[in-house]
């Protein structure tokens, strides 16, 4: 199953497609400043393109077609650390080399709404995340460039904060209006509409907890719990684990927010399988050798 987030990049890479948006068509060259800015790579020879979303990579191919004239090609490449397929575009010769001064200019003269949305759009299908409805909200966009971290906060409605985390600059919101502002910004009103409904559900929860006198208190003991258990497997290399342990910790990492009856259900294991394996990746995450 497609994580949320990757549904949201084809949804956007759709709309760019079939023109359906109303700025769709006159903002394609500052949504590919905004791709190429985010997970694009340009050298001597040419410009390289890399995704997870192959939506998302046939985009780039349509709109390298469609703004420049361009013939690029579109590769699978190697999985990443976790199995998962990439995709690569890559456009070589002197119209590349064009392609990049003129969409530095498109970058740099974005005049508007409609052309700073198209940037957005682009940069957050580039380098974006954002979680399910009803697993919290946290959306952020991640980058090794911090001009381009900051750049993508400005350009947002939302309000972004903008910080440094393990080496690369993450511009990010972790609050429901925050989440939703953005997903409007860029025109997914289904995805703000999901969001909105488990909103009034999560609310009627809440009271309905709070009539039985819910213990808030543990809820954030767990919760802090969880949160550190996520920042401790980060530190895990998958490539020195047992296939075991190592599809756990993917699982793990893939749905944070998950309880152990979810990830055992997910995972095809018993609840018990879950946690000693859980307790397993944390123990060797705390060893200092490790890390």
């Amino acid at each position: 199953m497609p994580s949320f987030a990757s549904e949201i990049k084809r949804q956007l890479a759709s709309r760019t497609a079939s023109g359906t948006a109303s700025d769709t068509r006159r903002t394609h060259r500052q949504e590919l400043a905004g791709l190429m800015d985010a997970a694009g790579e340009w050298d001597a020879s040419g410009v390289t393109f890399s995704t997870r979303n192959a939506a998302v990579a046939r985009s780039v191919v349509r709109l390298l077609r469609a703004e420049f004239g361009m013939h690029s090609r579109l590769l699978p490449v190697g999985p990443d650390r976790f199995g998962r397929a990439r995709y690569a575009v890559y456009a070589g010769g002197n119209g590349a080399l064009q392609a990049a001064e003129e969409l530095r200019a498109a970058r740099s003269g974005l005049r508007g709404f409609a052309e700073k949305t198209a940037y957005l759009r682009g940069a957050f299908q580039g380098a974006g995340s954002v979680t399910r409805p009803g697993r919290g909200y946290h959306l952020e966009i991640v980058h090794r460039d911090e001009a381009f971290v900051r750049r993508v906060a400005a350009l947002s409605r939302a309000p972004l904060g903008v910080t440094l985390r393990r080496g690369r600059w993450v511009a990010y919101t972790r609050s429901a209006d925050g989440v939703m502002t953005f997903l409007s910004q860029l025109g997914l009103h289904d995805a703000v509409l999901e969001y909105e409904a488990r909103a009034v559900l999560g609310e009627a929860k809440a009271n309905a907890n709070r009539v039985t006198n819910f213990d808030a208190a543990n809820a954030g003991r767990t919760a802090a719990a969880a949160a550190r258990q996520q920042e401790i497997l980060e530190a895990l290399d998958p490539s020195e684990l047992p296939r075991a342990l190592r599809e756990m910790l993917e699982l793990r990492l893939e749905h944070p927010d998950a309880s152990l009856t979810e990830l055992a259900r997910l995972g095809e294991l018993s609840k018990s399988a879950v946690n000693h394996r859980l307790r397993r990746l944390v123990a060797l995450a705390e060893k200092p050798a490790v890390r």
